[in-house]
């Protein structure tokens, strides 16, 4: 496998050569503003610009032209990193090396600029069959995510744990927000992406680079800009007091949601340490939330931890009975009182570096992994590649787990119980 950087059509080009793949897969990525402000109008203008184009007007049409370039396989997705709003253009073709023919490559390119540049647009917006109909969907899925407790919970525990910070704010979007959004705003935002927002490129697969910058050149000319958002937050938060919330519906299962406040971002020297905290502590099958919680004292159906580096933030979540509340949440407070103390167990530690090490060499047998990881790279301005991390991750000590244990402080419980919980 060969990295190459290069900056061309004045945006960064991250070519990532490898001969594992049957595929040639393309990203182009947009930084832009991840806000209250934007977030809805932003979920909604990906799904719009993902229905259909100009030229292929319709969702048969655009779905007919995929199918012609050999079942490509396209996508526009949004997520927020920090206070930055990550939107990018996926589209993975069957490399034409493979098919033995010629013009595929530049097909599909030639469609992506399309994808970018000409949306559906009539009378310089866009078509209202299909901004009302994207509204209707959006609409729904925002509120089929009551239905999911697991989903519902970890939000409503964000919306409590910090009401006036970027945490609390869902990439799919808000209802109130969504209700106001007008067809002329998503253009207004459509446009400002082109003109305002930071670009890059990600390819993947078997290609000979001069022709592929050749065949790149077709995706014409962007305005990036340098990212004016941070990708991480910096801020640590002091935690005042514990603070608790419960909601009653008519559930059996209590949905219990713990939000810690932590000290370490996606960019700290600890980061590859808190990655191996959080297997130990929750986040894999021999972890010992689920060994002390789970399987020693049966209080608890599932349990898990995950730490949003992006944020500072670490969850513990838990699918409980409704009486084993207090003896929960005193057991993984304890839990990670343990560590703070120094008390590591070293077998379990070895567990999660393994398990770490395994996702790792993962990431080198998937094209999408792959681009997300040097993408992971360039947002945070780091340097590593995969068998960097890999001896990183090696190297942690025990005096490290110990440190990123010490700077996890839990913040708020919110508790999603049944109409009869006493609580």
């Amino acid at each position: 496998m060969e990295i190459k950087e290069r900056s061309f059509n004045n945006l960064n080009a991250t070519l990532i050569k490898t001969n594992k793949f049957k595929t040639l897969s393309f990203q182009v990525v947009f930084l832009g503003e991840f806000s209250k402000e934007t977030a809805t109008k932003r979920s909604l203008l990906t799904k719009l610009l993902s229905t259909s184009t100009k030229t292929y007007n319709t969702k048969k049409a655009l779905a007919n032209k995929l199918m012609d370039m050999y079942d490509a396989s396209f996508s526009i997705s949004t997520y927020p990193s920090g206070e930055t709003a990550v939107t990018a253009f996926s589209l993975t073709i069957v490399n034409e090396k493979n098919l033995g023919v010629l013009g595929l490559t530049k097909e599909a390119l030639e469609f992506l600029q399309e994808a970018i540049f000409n949306p559906n647009f009539e009378n310089g917006l866009f078509q209202e069959k299909y901004f009302h109909e994207q509204k209707r969907i959006l609409r729904e899925r925002i509120n089929n995510i009551y239905n999911n407790k697991n989903r519902y919970a970890l939000r409503q525990m964000l919306k409590n744990m910090a009401p006036n910070e970027i945490i609390s704010v869902s990439s799919m979007g808000a209802l109130e927000d969504l209700e106001q959004i007008t067809n002329q705003d998503l253009v207004n935002l459509y446009q400002r992406m082109l003109s305002e927002e930071n670009v890059s490129l990600y390819v993947v697969g078997d290609f000979e680079e001069e022709n592929l910058l050749q065949d790149l050149s077709l995706l014409g000319n962007f305005n990036s800009v340098s990212n004016q958002y941070q990708t991480v937050l910096t801020q640590e938060v002091k935690v005042e007091k514990v603070r608790e919330f419960v909601e009653k519906q008519n559930i059996q299962q209590t949905k219990l949601m713990m939000g810690f406040r932590s000290t370490i971002n996606t960019k700290s020297k600890l980061y590859p340490a808190a990655l191996v905290f959080n297997a130990m502590y929750g986040g894999i099958f021999a972890s010992d939330l689920i060994r002390v919680v789970r399987e020693e004292n049966s209080l608890a159906y599932t349990i898990v931890s995950q730490f949003m580096n992006d944020v500072m933030v670490l969850i513990v979540s838990a699918g409980i009975d409704r009486d084993k509340y207090q003896l929960t949440t005193d057991l993984v407070i304890k839990e990670l009182e343990y560590y703070k103390q120094g008390k590591i167990d070293s077998v379990l530690m070895a567990i999660a570096k393994e398990s770490i090490i395994n996702e790792l060499i993962q990431i080198e047998d998937n094209p999408y992994l792959l681009s997300g990881f040097a993408l992971r790279n360039y947002l945070h301005g780091l340097k590593y590649s995969v068998n960097d991390l890999i001896e990183i991750v090696k190297a942690v000590s025990e005096t490290e787990i110990q440190e990123v244990a010490q700077g996890i402080n839990l913040d708020t419980i919110f508790l999603l119980t049944g109409e009869d919980h006493d609580g």
